[in-house]
């Protein structure tokens, strides 16, 4: 049985579980500045004792641990859950809470001393989350094999003085958040890097936290002046029975910025400064878990994640679509008391929220509806051509039967034969118009396909282009102009495969073709020769008729008119004159009512070519715009390049 997916299924509960760890003793405090301890640690009801007058307080938590708690240890009971959902396509978050000084980067990444190794005994829960994670994915591979891939991208920022930077890209300046119904809260701009192995991983979380903003102040010798989080971003992508089944999952790593006392600090300045914002930031995370505890015991609040970029951006943690995990990191000298209390009710209150984590899936929605389609029209075809006719039992008739037996016999027996033709006929023109549905069908799917693929396409080349841009600017690689221009090129080829392949123009097409054979049905029934037949017989009715007419005046008109014989009499009745006269007056009708009809049918048909051309016009422009793109974009990448190589000198000169 599959590890994970038996671990998922007996998952807890999505609410918010909290692991509260107690930080050991400052070994660089002299004796006479040693505090004495506030609390006590009950491990076997998982609960913390606060030393207060007249009786000690008493917290109970999912998983609590004393100093002497090894890093191993609490990852394997706060982070491996975690990680093993997101691979199984559920979104996570790991954050650590707590004063400044009370273990949190510690915590989560490690000794600060070793951090470029990632090796050490000692390493925090971020690296680890990284191994586990990738072995996790090697297992699932070893599993599925090719048909169940993963795609790992990570993102890595900080919220300084309540402004976000990208910790991989030192230019970066106040990035911006933004929301959509698809992505949900993102970062406009941020950079993410492909990783495929702990390694890849390992350098990102190295290139990004010595870009963190950490200062010296009296309760910590490397305090975090900003709210760290790094962000990985993972797909799987798993073919069963011929469809794409993708997941997406977001695995959030939050190191956040300890609350601190300016007397306890003694900081000034831009410190104070930082310690104002950060603390303000986690004011109102405090007021949003509030709020949360108060809509969970069904009263109408406002949750204020807008009032902090930290609250905004990990909206969904808090309350929505992730399982969340917080370490709640608290110090045990008397000196602590006010922040240490303070930590242990936020997460008291923390404990009570409740997430609603599902899983991110994706089964290609309109791809998937026709695929169905298809299997369905075919399972119903094979039905009917497997399904026999109507029995058709004639009546046994025995000799001694008289004659009208037999007779009554042979109708029957001919009826009964009609009937089974008639079905068959009409069952043959249902199984061939159910067919060309098929076909059809079958058609636009492939070409969904198709443009899906070239759409896949298109993003690599344009994800392999900026990466290899990204790299020269930061001097890291030379891009050869050549292998640039091949690059745009293959891109062009591949935006021309997608239009020919565009679903829309082959509905448009087969919508073109359908009109053009019922143009031709009505031409061939209701020709231009059968109206030429009726315009004529229809004229040869009125010459008739003005012989009559005429011979009418001029038998009434004559002076011997008397005596003549009446042309009417000797000829035609009034009845008979009548009729040719409503039979001339339909005739004329029926000859408009198809000048009409052929007048509408050739305005249609000509409506529709004109509207498939200016689609066809349209197309033509776009691939004119791209190409003008792409050649603007060529002239960019070689401007940008000529810069570099002309600082390179530049910096090779000045050296």
């Amino acid at each position: 049985m599959d590890t994970v997916s038996s671990i998922s299924t007996s998952s807890e509960g999505d609410s918010i579980k909290i692991f509260l760890r107690v930080r050991p003793p400052d070994p660089s405090i002299s004796e006479n500045d040693f505090a004495p301890r506030v609390l006590d640690v009950n491990t076997a009801d998982n609960a913390i004792i606060l030393r207060t007058k007249p009786e000690p307080k008493i917290f109970t938590y999912d998983n609590v641990a004393d100093a002497d708690i090894t890093q191993e240890a609490v990852f394997s009971i706060v982070g491996k859950k975690i990680i093993e959902s997101c691979v199984t396509g559920y979104n996570g978050t790991i954050f650590a809470y707590g004063q400044t000084g009370s273990g949190k980067t510690f915590t989560m990444l490690g000794p600060s001393e070793n951090s470029e190794s990632f090796q050490h005994e000692l390493r925090g829960v971020i690296p680890r989350s990284f191994e586990y994670l990738f072995s996790l994915i090697a297992h699932q591979q070893e599993l599925h094999g090719s048909k169940k891939q993963f795609l790992c991208r990570c993102s890595f920022l900080e919220i300084y003085q309540e402004q976000i930077f990208d910790l991989l890209d030192t230019a970066s300046q106040g990035l911006h958040l933004r929301e959509n119904m698809n992505k949900g809260v993102f970062v406009d701009g941020l950079i993410e890097q492909v990783i495929c192995n702990p390694s890849d991983a390992y350098q990102v979380l190295i290139m990004g936290w010595l870009n963190r903003r950490v200062a010296a102040t009296s309760m910590n010798r490397e305090s975090s002046r900003s709210h760290a989080v790094f962000t990985v971003m993972i797909e799987s992508k798993e073919d069963v029975g011929g469809v794409q089944n993708i997941r997406t999952s977001q695995l959030n790593l939050v190191d956040l910025a300890g609350s601190e006392r300016q007397k306890d600090t003694n900081t000034g300045g831009t410190r104070l400064k930082e310690a104002g914002s950060i603390n303000k930031s986690l004011s109102v995370l405090g007021n949003v878990i509030m709020s949360l505890v108060d809509l969970s015991h069904g009263k109408k609040r406002h949750i204020p994640y807008r009032d902090s970029k930290l609250t905004f951006l990990l909206r969904d943690s808090l309350g929505g679509n992730t399982k969340t995990r917080m370490i709640a990191c608290v110090h045990p000298d008397s000196r602590c008391f006010g922040e240490t209390l303070s930590t242990l009710n936020f997460a008291r209150s923390a404990k009570l929220i409740k997430n609603k984590a599902v899983v991110n899936e994706d089964i290609h929605g309109n791809n998937q509806k026709l695929q169905n389609e298809i299997r369905r029209l075919k399972e119903l075809l094979e039905s009917m051509q497997n399904s026999p006719g109507p029995e058709i039992r004639p009546n046994v008739v025995t000799p001694s039967e008289n004659s009208s037996s037999y007779m009554d016999a042979d109708s029957i027996w001919k009826k009964n034969f009609l009937e089974a033709m008639f079905f068959r006929e009409q069952s043959e023109n249902e199984k061939k118009t159910l067919q060309d549905v098929v076909n059809h069908l079958q058609e636009l799917c492939n070409k969904k396909d198709k443009y899906i693929q070239s759409t896949k396409m298109i993003i690599k080349f344009r994800e392999n282009t900026i990466q290899s841009l990204q790299q020269a600017s930061k001097g890291y690689i030379e891009i050869e102009k050549d292998t640039l221009v091949k690059t745009l090129k293959d891109e062009i080829k591949v935006l021309r495969q997608q239009l020919e392949n565009n679903p829309l123009l082959a509905k448009y097409a087969g919508e073109n073709k359908h009109l053009r054979s019922e143009l031709k049905q009505l031409r061939a029934r209701e020709s231009l020769s059968n109206i030429h037949n009726d315009v004529s017989r229809s004229a040869q009715l009125e010459r008739v008729f003005k012989e009559l007419k005429l011979y009418k005046e001029l038998s009434t008109g004559s002076p011997c008119g008397g005596i003549r014989a009446s042309p009417l009499k000797d000829g035609l009745s009034a009845a008979t004159l009548e009729k040719h006269r409503r039979e001339i007056k339909g005739y004329q009708e029926q000859v408009e009512n198809l000048r009409q009809q052929l007048q509408d049918l050739t305005k249609t048909s000509e409506n529709r070519q004109m509207e498939m051309e200016v689609e066809l016009v349209s197309c033509r422009r776009m691939i004119v715009e791209l190409e003008r793109v792409l050649e603007a974009h060529q002239l960019k990448a070689r401007i940008e390049c000529n810069a570099l190589k002309d600082l390179h000198c530049q910096t090779l000169k000045a050296s």
